[in-house]
C-alpha cells in the first residue's frame, strides 16, 4: 500500500483562526501540502451554556497546556463571539486553496461534555445550515469534538449527507454505515494532539521531530491532528520540519476526503 500522510486541523476559537490560520495556510502553500480543516460552526459558548456544560471530558483528554489568559477568559464569558462569521474571509481561503473544510459540531463544549443531554439532530443541522449559509456549499465531512460520538450521531450524520468522518481509532479507513472513517493514527495520551501531548511531558522540538519522523515512517496511513489555537500559532517551525521530512521521503499527501484506498 502507498504510504500516505494526512493532517487534520481543528478550528474552535477566534484567536486560533485570526492568529494561527493565515500564516499556517502560507506554510501549507509553501510545501504544496493539503490539509483537512474542521470548524466549530456555532462560535463561543455564552455564560448559560458554560454553566450548563461543566462536566469533564470523557472521550478524550483535557488540554494540558494553558492557551488562555485571564483576559481571554473574561472576554469570552462576557462577550462570546461568533468567530465563524467574524472571520469569513480567512476561512473561505481554506476552500479557495484546495483544502478540505468540514464541520466540527455546533458548540464544542456542549458536545464534548454533555452529548447525552443535547439535541444531537438540532446541533448537527444547525451547524450544517450555518456552513451552507457562509460557504455556499454542502459539507461532506465531520469530525466530532473530542472524538465524542454514538449511534445517534452516526444516524443523523448519514441522513444529513455526511460522507466522511474521523472519529474512530484504527490504522486504516473503515465504513460506518455508508460513511468512511479516516482514523487519526498518531495521537497523544487519551487521544490528545500528539505534539501538544509531547510538549506537556517536557519534550523539546528536536525530540518531537524525531518521534514524529519515526511514527510517520512506520505507517501506511500517517495521520495526526492539531489545533489552530496552539500548534498553528506556536509550532509552525516544527510543522515545517515535519512537512520537509514527508516531502523528502516521497510520502503522498492527501486530504481526509481523498483517502479511500483499501475500502
Amino acid at each position: 500500500m502507498e504510504k500516505t500522510f494526512t493532517l487534520r486541523v481543528d478550528l474552535e476559537s477566534d484567536k486560533g483562526i485570526r492568529k494561527g490560520l493565515p500564516e499556517f495556510l502560507d506554510l501549507l502553500a509553501k510545501y504544496k501540502m493539503k490539509a483537512s480543516f474542521y470548524l466549530v460552526m456555532g462560535g463561543e459558548s455564552n455564560i448559560f451554556e458554560l454553566l450548563r456544560n461543566r462536566k469533564k471530558l470523557s472521550s478524550s483528554g483535557e488540554r494540558k497546556i494553558n492557551v488562555w489568559s485571564l483576559r481571554d477568559k473574561a472576554r469570552m464569558v462576557l462577550l462570546p463571539k461568533n468567530f465563524v462569521r467574524a472571520n469569513k474571509k480567512i476561512l473561505k481561503r481554506i476552500l479557495k486553496e484546495g483544502h478540505e473544510l468540514g464541520v466540527h459540531g455546533w458548540k464544542h463544549r456542549a458536545w464534548t461534555r454533555n452529548l447525552n443531554n443535547i439535541d444531537i439532530q438540532e446541533h448537527i443541522l444547525k451547524a450544517k445550515r450555518e456552513y451552507v449559509m457562509i460557504f455556499n456549499r454542502e459539507p461532506t465531512s465531520f469530525a466530532a469534538p473530542g472524538f465524542n460520538t454514538n449511534k445517534k450521531v452516526l444516524e443523523v450524520l448519514e441522513k444529513s449527507g455526511i460522507k466522511f468522518i474521523s472519529d474512530f481509532v484504527g490504522e486504516k479507513p473503515a465504513y460506518y454505515g455508508k460513511m468512511k472513517n479516516i482514523p487519526i493514527t498518531i495521537c497523544g495520551k487519551d487521544r490528545t494532539p500528539i505534539i501538544e501531548h509531547l510538549i506537556s511531558i517536557g519534550k523539546r522540538d528536536d525530540e518531537i521531530l524525531k518521534i514524529m519522523k519515526k511514527e510517520i515512517k512506520k505507517r501506511d496511513l500517517a495521520s495526526f491532528y492539531i489545533h489552530g489555537l496552539f500548534e498553528a500559532r506556536f509550532k509552525r517551525d516544527l510543522l515545517e520540519d515535519i512537512f520537509k521530512s514527508v516531502k523528502r521521503n516521497g510520502i503522498k499527501n492527501k486530504r481526509i476526503i481523498d483517502y479511500c484506498e483499501g475500502l
